[in-house]
């Protein structure tokens, strides 16, 4: 009996080791396809041993598993079940899946959204995910979360909230085109992008995906330097919410509620979003009182047609600092110093405030029409309304120049209004006094579009797909300026000094409430036409695209014209083509070509030059040629990208910063035509998983952006009669307001199971100042724009997870510029091309923004 025991002992023991020897410890990490962020108690079984594990919550997992063809199946209440088949060996790659959120219309918002697959799309992508947004935005302003990507510049301007500028690639804001969920956004009448009136949209976004260069947008854009495609939250399947409160060291506070309904048996989901912000601000006088909110709410009708609707908006006001400093005013008073404001009646009075509300809302329909065709349609509709604060000043010196303390002494200014004596002969002769002689303007903007976009997806077969459809929009602006406070006066004695129609017997007493000055429309009506093909064979994906549109303009003008007020009815159409191919060597390499030529049309403010009706005769379209090549490695825990540019510019428009005076002492802005600009540039960026605890990334970005030419700038008079012309000598000279030369380092270190280490390293080099070509007309100065001294910023980022009551909880401190560098970030150039008639903003010193996120 004892030698039976011993050997069934032996038996089993033999046999231990023989399952053992036969079984891997297979490992790797399921991460959220959008976000990229780790997804804890994902379920993970074995299709043929029916052995399973969960991810930890990290995202990670290891599981014991037999040698061989394996199945392995992902779920989660939260995502889309996923199985892949493995064979395991003695060595096998670390595993990274992907699991795409259980989102209504997650498929379709990308087809309207243009947006792109990475290692599919033929062009240089760089996508951030919510994770990182969460993680980062905290004190910055939203374009600052796309700074760690190569060839984008992104920064603060004057330290009021949401005034910022981003550019790519050296082309600036009016340039580059912006997409919400699909939906053009810039201004249609100049290419810019508030951003104050989109505070609320970093807490609402999903993700972001910059597109450099040619991008793959199909709807006409002015998008030369590449197209920033924003996706909100979409209304998520599983039901849920959050709050959290964060606060800034200089004592900016927010507070966040959002929750989600998930999706009900009749198909319906909601999800909300609101926020409210308040502070100081970081610089003297640019308090904050902001509100946003955003709403999305889906109806799947049956399994052929979805409608979600999703709106958004972000009413504020915000103090601002509009110009920049001097270098003496930067050592004299430090980078926080406001100059535009003073104290009045107890209270703090700018020259400088913002206020705005624009919601933007959409209505999409989906429709699977079968198995091969999708129509994706968006009617959508944006209107605002607010403005900005001004001054005005008739027989005395500006607001400006009564200072006291360094600031202006607005109590000088009422007692200049109030006691002087002075009295003005208005046009019917009688004269008159107690006027103002200093007074404060607002100037009003309102605005309203609305638009229709639609597209047709239809794949032919399985390597042919066609991509058809139609955008139109209308839009119609107001610019006015409107007396808002009379400072102790009784009313203002406007001259209509700039009134083309002179007085012409209007009233000429004004008080608050009243326009003056300025009071035109903008009509800008767009509709275009694209079409893309896309053919896909083995291992090559190819596209071909193209889009054709017309811009109708009108100006309507009530202060420059009495009677009739309207200009001619002005058409332009534009076109653009561009055509890409991706091979893929492997599964782990791929390069890609792609090519474009755009005939774009001009903006309003070219169209109508100098602020009249009159039209600018011959004006014709902005040419632009690019090419670019690249080159993806991904294999394991480590992906490369490489990329070379080249964009040729051909006839730019501008026009001249500063008013030109002319003999009869009248003033005009220069139009300057034909100038042409080559950008060109190499770009890096790399990422690598160099341990279960341990991710590195690098971004590199080399550039090479001048002028070509020399030209001469037109002068016009009010008719648009060319008078003059004066030499624009611009050959050679650096484009500038973006570095040139940038290197980027980023990290995240998990410490601990719940603890989480973020970094960003940025620097920037070989940047130069902003500049008026049209100021450049002496032959013998070929001088370079002033170069601002080269910096880096350092960020730094630590989340810790824990719970409340159960509840899900995350604290995070972000610090800003970690080694407290203030370093020049942008400027003007000034006449002696040095620091000393610079004028520029610099960073930020050093500040933190404490977190708290409670989910439930």
């Amino acid at each position: 009996m004892k030698q039976l025991i011993t050997s069934l002992i032996t038996l089993l023991i033999s046999f231990s080791q023989l399952t053992s020897t036969a079984q891997i410890a297979l490992k790797g990490r399921v991460t959220d396809y959008t976000s990229g962020t780790g997804i804890e108690q994902v379920s993970i079984q074995t299709g043929r041993q029916n052995k399973g594990t969960v991810t930890d919550q990290n995202g990670y997992f290891s599981l014991l598993i037999e040698k061989g063809n394996q199945i392995l199946t992902f779920t989660h209440l939260s995502y889309r079940p996923f199985s892949i088949g493995v064979m395991v060996g003695d060595r096998n790659e670390f595993l990274n899946i992907q699991l795409t959120p259980d989102m209504i219309g997650l498929d379709e918002v990308s087809i309207i959204s243009s947006h792109a697959r990475e290692r599919n799309t033929p062009v240089a992508i760089s996508t951030i995910k919510t994770a990182l947004i969460q993680r980062e935005i905290g004190g910055q302003e939203y374009p600052e979360i796309m700074k760690m990507t190569p060839g984008v510049y992104a920064t603060k301007l004057g330290g009021g909230n949401g005034d910022a500028r981003i550019s790519i690639r050296g082309f600036q804001q009016e340039n580059l085109g912006l997409l919400l969920n699909g939906v053009p956004v810039s201004s249609v009448e100049n290419g810019l992008v508030y951003w104050s009136n989109w505070a609320g949209l970093g807490d609402a976004t999903q993700s972001i995906q910059v597109q450099r260069g040619l991008g793959a947008s199909r709807v006409a854009l002015n998008s030369v330097g590449g197209t920033i495609n924003i996706i909100t939250k979409t209304t998520e399947a599983s039901k849920g919410g959050s709050v959290s409160h964060a606060i800034s060291d200089f004592g900016n506070r927010k507070t966040i509620l959002s929750f989600s309904t998930g999706k009900t048996e009749k198909g319906y989901a909601l999800t909300f979003l609101g926020s409210r912000t308040t502070g100081p601000g970081y610089v003297d006088a640019t308090h904050v009182d902001a509100w946003a909110w955003f709403l999305s709410i889906s109806k799947q009708i049956n399994p052929e047609h979805l409608l979600v609707f999703t709106g958004m908006g972000a009413p504020e006001r915000h103090g601002q600092r509009t110009y920049g400093l001097t270098k003496q005013q930067y050592d004299q008073f430090g980078n926080r110093y406001n100059p535009n404001w003073g104290i009045l009646n107890g209270k703090i009075e700018s020259l400088s405030e913002n206020f705005y509300h624009k919601p933007q809302l959409a209505l999409n329909h989906y429709w699977n029409i079968n198995e091969k065709s999708l129509l994706a349609s968006s009617a959508y509709l944006s209107f605002g309304d607010g403005g900005g604060k001004f001054s005005e000043s008739f027989m005395s010196e500006g607001a400006s120049g009564f200072r006291k303390n360094n600031q202006i002494d607005w109590e000088a200014v009422y007692r200049q209004n109030t006691t002087h004596s002075d009295s003005v002969q208005l046009a019917g002769g009688e004269y008159v006094k107690g006027f103002s002689k200093i007074i404060l303007t607002n100037y009003r903007a309102s605005h309203v579009w609305y638009g229709l976009l639609s597209t047709l997806n239809h794949e032919v077969n399985g390597n042919f797909k066609i991509i058809t459809g139609i955008h139109s929009r209308y839009f119609k602006s107001n610019l006015r300026e409107e007396i808002s406070n009379l400072l102790g006066g009784n009313f203002w004695v406007d001259q209509y000094a700039w009134s083309l129609a002179g007085i012409g017997g209007r009233n000429q007493i004004k008080g608050v409430g009243d326009i003056i000055n300025v009071d035109n429309d903008a009509r800008v009506d767009v509709v275009s036409y694209f079409g893309q093909a896309e053919y896909r064979i083995g291992k090559v994906n190819a596209f071909a695209a193209g889009t054709v549109s017309n811009t109708w303009f009108r100006r309507a003008d009530r202060i420059n014209y009495i009677g009739n007020t309207e200009s001619e009815l002005v058409s332009k159409a534009g076109y653009d083509l561009k055509a890409g191919l991706d091979y893929s060597i492997d599964n782990h390499h791929n390069f890609y070509l792609n090519a474009g030529y755009y005939s774009k049309a001009p903006y309003f403010k070219f169209v109508f030059a100098n602020f009249s009706n009159a039209v600018v005769q011959d004006l014709g379209n902005e040419v632009i040629e690019a090419f670019e090549a690249g080159y993806n490695f991904g294999r394991g825990n480590v992906n490369l990208k490489f990329n070379a540019y080249y964009t040729l510019w051909k006839d730019k428009s501008l026009l001249s910063r500063e008013n030109i005076q002319l003999e009869n002492n009248t003033q005009t802005r220069a139009l300057i035509r034909g100038l042409d600009a080559l950008h060109k540039g190499l770009e890096f960026e790399g990422t690598a998983k160099l341990s279960r605890n341990l991710m590195l990334g690098s971004f590199l970005s080399l550039g090479d952006w001048r002028w070509k030419n020399d030209v001469q700038a037109e002068l016009y008079n009010d008719n648009q009669v060319l008078i003059d012309y004066t030499e624009v000598y611009a050959k050679d000279l650096k484009v500038g307001d973006a570095p040139q030369f940038q290197a980027g380092i980023y990290g995240e270190l998990i410490l601990l199971p719940d603890l989480t280490l973020n970094f960003n390293w940025l620097y920037h080099g070989r940047l130069y100042a902003e500049f008026d070509p049209a100021g450049r007309n002496n032959p013998d100065d070929r001088r370079q724009p002033y170069r601002i001294p080269d910096y880096s910023i350092t960020d730094l980022f630590v989340n810790y997870g824990f719970k409340i009551a159960g509840l899900k909880t995350i604290a995070s401190v972000s610090c800003y510029n970690l080694l407290d560098k203030e370093a020049i970030m942008r400027g003007e150039d000034g006449i002696t091309h040095d620091i000393d008639s610079f004028r520029g903003f610099w960073s930020q010193g050093r500040t933190f923004n404490l977190s708290m996120k409670i989910s439930f």
